[in-house]
């Protein structure tokens, strides 16, 4: 379950932010849409805790991540809020496995192999496994950033403009890999974007705008 109330974000005077309430039960998905500046990826980045808001509240399951801070906020997040970011982080100098050990060591889980490889071969990627991310394809890597963002089975994901940079077919691949995945670990997913392809690919959904977000 993941709640949010009354929360605002203000990056200085005349760039400020008032999010709509969101209540999202165990299990669901949430489209979020929105044309760039209208605050998507602020609101991604306070929901995973990457920031802190101005006003109110942010509860995941029976936690407020809110009043967490420091490695607290680090430890909760590392095990319960997976973030497909728009640009994949990958650390250059390990292989793909290295960098899904590292999620795994992060989150406090215990190193599996197996489940990497499970997650992998459910991307098409268990060929890559000892590959280094640079030398992996856009959509490799990708589906990458994926597996980085669900190796811990969190019972939340976010995912920040995953299909933006995709055809029509691999965009619709890569949503229904999200949605399958999360199914299957009974996670919460919220996808933020402005691709409107989505829109029929979402029964839940939310549109931000600029002219009730951002006030000058």
């Amino acid at each position: 379950m993941l709640t949010t109330q009354s929360v605002s974000f203000e990056y200085n005077q005349n760039n400020r932010f008032d999010f709509p309430n969101i209540r999202l039960p165990k299990g669901s998905n949430l489209l979020i849409l929105g044309e760039s500046g209208a605050g998507k990826t602020t609101l991604l980045h306070l929901i995973g805790g990457l920031l802190k808001p101005r006003t109110g509240k942010i509860t995941i399951g029976e936690t407020a991540i809110t009043a967490l801070h420091g490695k607290a906020l680090d430890r909760f997040r590392g095990a319960n809020v997976g973030i497909v970011f728009q640009r994949p982080h990958f650390i250059q100098s390990l292989s793909l496995e290295e960098n899904l050990q590292m999620i795994q060591f992060l989150g406090g889980k215990s190193l599996d192999l197996h489940s990497i490889k499970v997650v992998l071969d459910c991307l098409g990627l268990i060929s890559k496994l000892t590959e280094n991310p640079r030398n992996l394809s856009q959509g490799e890597q990708q589906r990458a950033a994926i597996a980085l963002a669900v190796i811990n089975q969190p019972g939340l994901i976010l995912a920040d403009e995953p299909t933006s940079a995709l055809d029509d077919k691999n965009c619709f691949r890569v949503v229904k890999l999200l949605k399958d995945l999360t199914k299957g670990f009974a996670s919460s997913l919220i996808i933020i974007t402005h691709d409107q392809r989505l829109k029929s690919e979402f029964a839940n959904s939310i549109t931000l705008t600029r002219t009730e977000s951002l006030h000058h």
